[in-house]
C-alpha cells in the first residue's frame, strides 16, 4: 500500500516533461516556435502546452517591447537609432498568435475539473495594443502594394476580433475605431491578390462601418470580387445566390438590388425583375430604380405603353435614373409612332389618312418632350444619345430651323 502510495505521490507531483524545459530554455521567440513545433505531441497536457505558448509570447513580447522603445525613443528625442521594424512586426504576429494559441489551454479544465486559466488576463494585457501598432506598419505596405504582407496583418486584425481570446475586450471584439479600415483595405490586398474569397469576407466587414465611405466603398469591392468569381452557369447561379443573400442582409444599399435586377435581366427572368421590383417598392415607396427596371422589360418586349406608364412613375429630378427613364420613354414613344405610322400607311400610295398623320405628328411631338428633357439633362451626351432620334423628330415633324441647329 505504501508502494503504490509513493508512485501517486511521485505522479502527482511530476516536474515539467523535458519537452516543456526545453521550450522554458529557448533564447528567441524562432527558437520556441521551432520546439514548440517539434514537439508539441510530446507535452503531457493542456496545462504544460498553455505553458509552453506562454513562453512563446513572453518571448515575442521582448522582442517587440525592445525595438518599440528605440521607436518610441527616436520620435521622443529627435534620434535615429536603427529600428528592426520586420522584426517587431514578426514579433507582434508571433505574440497574437501565441496568445489566442495559449487560450484555448489555459481555459480547459485542471485535474479537479475547474477552469483556473493563469495566463489569460496577462495576455490580454500586453497583446491588445499589438494589434493597433501592427495596423500603424500596413499603411506603408499597402502604398508600397505589398499586398500580401498587408493582407496577412489586416486578416490577423480582424481574425483576433472574433477569437474567443479577446471576446467582450473593448477596442478589439467591441467599439475599435479602426475595424473598417482594416476590413477595407484588408479586401482590397486580397482582391490585388485574386483572393476574391478572402476578399468578400473582409470587405463584408467593411460594409458594416459607421463610415459611410468605407461602407460604400467595401460594398462596391464585395460586388466586384462576387463578379471576377463567375465563370460558368454553376458560377452564374451561385452569383445570384450570394446576391440575393446580399440583398436580404442589406436591403438599404440599392446598388445591390440594381445588381440583382440586372442579372435577372441577363438570365431573361422576367417574373424575377417584376416581383423584385414590386417587393422593392413595398419597402421602399420612394425608391424609383425598380420602375426604370420594369420599364426596360416592358421596353423589350416593345410593350411601350406598359413601360411608358412606369417611366412616368420616375421621381422628377436631377439624377442619372431619372435621365435613363425620360430618354426611354422617348424612345418608347418615337418607336410607338414609327409602328403606328408603318400600321397605317398605305402600301401602294405610301400615305396615310390626314387624321392618323396628325395622330402620327403628335406622337413624334410627345417624344419630342422627353427627348428635349434628356437633351436638358445630358447635353454633351455622355450617358444618352438622344441628338440622332431627336434630329429625326424635328425634321419629320417639320421643323427645320431646330433641326439643322442640331447638325
Amino acid at each position: 500500500m505504501m508502494a503504490m502510495m509513493l508512485v501517486a505521490s511521485a505522479t502527482a507531483f511530476a516536474g515539467d516533461s523535458d519537452a516543456l524545459k526545453a521550450i522554458l530554455k529557448a533564447k528567441d521567440y524562432a527558437e520556441a516556435q521551432s520546439l514548440i513545433n517539434s514537439s508539441i505531441s510530446q507535452l503531457t497536457d493542456a496545462a504544460e502546452k498553455a505553458k509552453a505558448y506562454n513562453k512563446l509570447v513572453d518571448l515575442a513580447c521582448e522582442k517587440f517591447d525592445k525595438e518599440e522603445k528605440v521607436k518610441l525613443t527616436n520620435a521622443a528625442m529627435q534620434k535615429n537609432d536603427p529600428v528592426d521594424t520586420d522584426g517587431m512586426i514578426a514579433a507582434a504576429k508571433v505574440a497574437l498568435q501565441g496568445a489566442m494559441e495559449c487560450d484555448k489551454f489555459d481555459q480547459q479544465p485542471n485535474e479537479k475539473g475547474k477552469v483556473a486559466p493563469k495566463f489569460h488576463d496577462k495576455n490580454i494585457a500586453r497583446t491588445k495594443s499589438m494589434r493597433l501598432s501592427l495596423l500603424q506598419e500596413t499603411e506603408k505596405l499597402v502604398n508600397a502594394q505589398k499586398s500580401k504582407e498587408a493582407l496577412e496583418i489586416f486578416d490577423l486584425y480582424i481574425g483576433t476580433s472574433k477569437s474567443d481570446f479577446f471576446k467582450d475586450v473593448d477596442g478589439v471584439s467591441k467599439n475599435d475605431p479602426n475595424m473598417g479600415y482594416a476590413a477595407f483595405y484588408g479586401g482590397q490586398s486580397a482582391f490585388r491578390l485574386e483572393d476574391y474569397a478572402k476578399a468578400k469576407e473582409l470587405y463584408k466587414v467593411g460594409i458594416r462601418d459607421t463610415n459611410k465611405q468605407i461602407s460604400e466603398y467595401s460594398l462596391e469591392g464585395v460586388l466586384q470580387s462576387m463578379q471576377r468569381t463567375v465563370k460558368s452557369a454553376a458560377d452564374s447561379t451561385q452569383y445570384i445566390a450570394e446576391l440575393i443573400e446580399l440583398n436580404n442582409e442589406m436591403p438599404q444599399y440599392e446598388r445591390i438590388y440594381a445588381i440583382l435586377s440586372e442579372a435577372y435581366l441577363n438570365k431573361g427572368d422576367k417574373a424575377k425583375v417584376i416581383a423584385l421590383a414590386d417587393e422593392r417598392v413595398a419597402k421602399y415607396p420612394d425608391s424609383s430604380l425598380p420602375y426604370v427596371y420594369k420599364g426596360i422589360l416592358y421596353m423589350n418586349d416593345r410593350k411601350f405603353d406598359e413601360a411608358i406608364a412606369e417611366y412616368a412613375k420616375v421621381k422628377e429630378d436631377k439624377s442619372p435614373i431619372y435621365l435613363n427613364a425620360v430618354f426611354n420613354s422617348a424612345v418608347c414613344k418615337y418607336n410607338k409612332a414609327s409602328e403606328f405610322n408603318e400600321a397605317n400607311t398605305d402600301m401602294r400610295t405610301g400615305k396615310m389618312s390626314a387624321a392618323n398623320h396628325e395622330k402620327f405628328i403628335n406622337m413624334l411631338k410627345d417624344a419630342q418632350i422627353d427627348f428635349e428633357k434628356a437633351k436638358e439633362l445630358d447635353p454633351e451626351q455622355k450617358t444618352m444619345k438622344w441628338q440622332y432620334l431627336l434630329h429625326n423628330v424635328y425634321t419629320l415633324t417639320g421643323q427645320t430651323d431646330k433641326a439643322a441647329a442640331l447638325e
